[in-house]
């Protein structure tokens, strides 16, 4: 249960072991009362102000920079936002070729840091502004999945504050549950789910690739997809990235009844930039038609398809079923909507309309969820406008 609230002067009753203020404008978190802000700085910290939090019933929510606060489904107050941004330690290790970071370190500015060294983190989340914290507790992929595997994949270990205050280890969790992926994922609050806190995380790191190149392909029908991911993977020319980019139509009175929507594929190849060029001729080759070498990213390339007024779901769709994911939704809202992700690992995004009248929207989930299942897959809301919010509450989980 929620605590009851305090006034200002109760401040330092709270005795939270770290710096905390009340909550002002620029903390507020969507759809709920944020009462005080604390700011760990240490392990120390971090570890008696979740103790003292829970000694006292407050509600506790984690917060980097904010770039994936629209993912939480947070309850009516939170009593106390951790602000994780002094959690901010940075170290690589040249003997184990390990980084340990802090959970508010930028995922970007660690990658610049381990570049000096020629080397880099197999980590590429689509949010901008993404810290460690947020990417581990809510399993951000970007492309670099498809030849790295997922980011629980890359974790060596991590420190993590329990809702109590305890201190544990991933790794030590994973010993007991016998298991050697360190999913952090449990860590991420959700409906009566407490947050965990994460503290610091060590993460193995790799060669900074010499040189890039996209290989590009027009996709005219989700129907092609299928087969221009098998060639690509049969064509054995150990691709880092394979995306797809479907951008749909957005919903206007123009766009009644259209169900075509032109896309594209594009390969990452990385190496030497000798070996880049004459692997990219050879797949430009075997996919023919328009297909092209380029060393530029499309504009696209690693970044979300879904808008603040759109509902996010996040898709799985195993043994390159994706392109059936497309057909369903056509068919459930009468034009393509836009559709981009991993198509090398089936894991991508769909931008639903949030003005669809709400019978409507469940129907599309519905259906998109049968569709998924049947092929042992999932779709789950990952983010979606505040008003819709409750209405989808069922749809935020597997």
């Amino acid at each position: 249960m929620t605590a009851p609230v305090r006034e200002e002067s109760e401040l330092d009753e709270l005795r939270l072991g770290c710096p905390v203020r009340s909550a002002g404008a620029l903390d507020a978190v969507d759809g709920a009362l944020v009462r005080w802000v604390a700011a760990p700085r240490d392990l120390t910290e971090a570890a008696a102000l979740m103790s003292r939090a829970h000694e006292l019933g407050l509600t506790v929510l984690p917060r980097g920079n904010g770039s994936k606060a629209c993912w939480l489904d947070p309850p009516p107050v939170v009593d106390l936002l951790v602000d994780v941004s002094d959690l901010a330690d940075l170290r690589y290790d040249a003997t184990t070729e390990q980084l340990t970071v802090g959970a508010g370190v930028g995922v970007a500015a660690a990658q610049d840091v381990l570049a000096r060294s020629g080397r880099r983190l197999a980590l590429d989340p689509p949010s901008a502004r993404a810290t460690f914290g947020g990417v581990l507790a809510a399993a951000e992929f970007g492309p670099l999945t498809h030849l790295y595997g997922p980011p629980a994949v890359q974790v060596v270990d991590a420190t993590v504050v329990l809702p109590d205050g305890t201190v544990t280890t991933v790794a030590d969790r994973a010993k007991l549950l016998g298991s050697s992926v360190f999913d952090l994922r449990w860590t991420h609050p959700g409906g009566s789910h407490p947050a965990s806190l994460i503290v610091a995380v060590t993460l193995q790191t790799f060669p900074l690739a010499p040189a890039a190149a996209w290989v590009v392909c027009p996709v005219l029908q989700p129907l092609q997809v299928a087969t221009l991911r098998d060639d690509v993977l049969a064509a054995n020319l150990a691709p880092a990235a394979i995306e797809l980019d479907m951008p749909g139509i957005r919903r206007t009175p123009q766009a009644g009844g259209r169900r075509d929507a032109t896309g594209v594929m594009a390969v990452l190849l990385e190496g030497s930039a000798v070996g880049l060029a004459d692997r990219g001729r050879m797949l430009v080759r075997r996919l023919g038609g328009h297909a092209y070498l380029t060393t530029q990213a499309p504009l696209w390339w690693g970044k979300y398809p879904f808008r603040p007024d759109e509902v996010a779901v996040r898709l799985y769709a195993p043994e390159g079923d994706l392109h059936s994911v497309c057909y369903t939704l056509v068919d459930a809202i009468g034009s393509p909507v836009p559709v981009r992700g991993s198509i090398g690992v089936g894991q991508a995004w769909a931008a639903v309309p949030g003005e669809l009248p709400a019978g409507r929207l469940v129907s599309v989930l519905e259906t998109l969820r049968e569709v998924l299942l049947a092929r042992s897959g999932s779709a789950v809301v990952q983010a979606a406008p505040p008003h819709l919010r409750e209405l989808l509450a069922p749809y935020r989980v597997p």
